[in-house]
């Protein structure tokens, strides 16, 4: 197995990130007695190890929350419209119904009004000259009929039923009807109302837990994917520089691989620069300092180094950070910002 492989796949299996393929490969290759570099693999674990130790906990953009908000108040007022229209149509329809109850009674009323018996009018009697009389003439009724028809009784007809009872009794019961219809149909909307909310205010706060922990995601990857991607090279040095000026946190973490002639830095509490500064990274080997770039840092985040002088490990005595231009200075000022000697204890044998 070539040089190159054997380092990268002791870098994936300390970091934890191999497949099954590779993996069977790496056991077989340790199986058949193949030859791994002397330490680097407890190395390798113990640099890994340490990566929740140089890890910072990134706060979500304001940026960021505010767009969310803006995005569940879009969907709750559009969730509120679609109620407001159901109810709307609910309304309609019982609306309708209601009517068509109303219809009805109305039409009962009228067909018991038709059936109400007429009362029967005197016909006109024609008399001998051939003309009609305007009423009967009653002289030539006996005043006592009953002597000659014993057997005759007169029939009374029973006064016709009044329909106005009836109908106030059928019009009441349509109001109570339509008011118990209109009670359940309330009680019904403001439940289903109700259940609405409850189910919005309990979507939203499943929304802002899922939106924050895809932004802690998200800036996780986007500040350590580099990080991340470092740890994969064979020959990584960490210095740690702190700030000279008393009573300052300010301080940098500088990870360099000089097999792959690649540097990440990173910059935490840090005074602000004025726009045309920037902080420039300087190695200092047998009393000259060598440019390693300048830098204007936005936060936490780890940057590239884009300068890698090249000067043997042993040679290196120290690295510090001075305010320059934000072109870069061929010089270091004399007031350095923060410093770190070089840790030569970490270089490999």
């Amino acid at each position: 197995m070539a040089k190159n492989a054997v380092h990268e796949m002791i870098a994936a299996f300390a970091v934890g990130c191999m497949d099954r393929d590779n993996f069977i490969q790496f056991k077989d290759y340790i199986d058949a007695g193949g030859e791994l570099p002397e330490g680097e693999l407890q190395e390798m674990q113990n640099i890994v190890s340490l990566i929740p130790i140089i890890l910072d906990i990134e706060k979500p953009d304001p940026s960021l929350k505010d767009e969310v908000a803006r995005r569940l108040i879009g969907m709750k007022d559009e969730i509120k419209t679609r109620i407001r229209e159901e109810k709307k149509a609910t309304a309609e329809k019982f609306s309708t119904r209601t009517t068509k109850a109303g219809t009805k009674a109305s039409f009962q009323l009228t067909n018991l009004k038709k059936t109400q018996p007429k009362e029967k009018t005197e016909e006109p009697v024609k008399t001998g000259t051939g003309k009609t009389s305007g009423a009967i003439d009653r002289s030539i009724i006996p005043e006592e009929p009953s002597r000659y028809f014993t057997g005759q009784q007169t029939q009374i007809k029973p006064a016709p039923r009044s329909p106005g009872k009836s109908g106030s009794l059928v019009g009441w019961f349509a109001i109570v009807l339509s008011l118990v219809l209109f009670s359940l149909l309330g009680y019904y909307s403001f439940t289903s109302v109700e259940e609405l909310n409850q189910k919005i205010t309990d979507i939203e706060q499943d929304i802002n837990v899922y939106r924050s922990e895809l932004a802690r995601t998200n800036n996780f990857v986007n500040n350590y994917i580099a990080l991340i991607e470092f740890f994969n090279y064979g020959d990584i040095t960490i210095v740690n520089l702190k700030s000279n000026t008393p009573g300052e946190n300010a301080s940098a973490k500088v990870l360099l691989s000089f097999d792959a002639k690649e540097g990440l830095i990173q910059f935490r509490n840090v005074k602000p620069l004025l726009a045309n500064q920037g902080y420039q990274l300087w190695l200092v080997s047998r009393g000259i300092s060598y440019s390693m770039g300048v830098y204007q840092p936005a936060g936490n985040e780890f940057l590239h180094i884009t300068s890698f002088p090249i000067i043997p490990k042993e040679n290196i005595e120290s690295l510090k950070i001075t305010i320059e231009s934000n072109t870069g200075s061929p010089t270091p000022s004399v007031n350095e910002y923060m410093s770190a000697p070089f840790p030569q204890e970490n270089r490999r044998r």
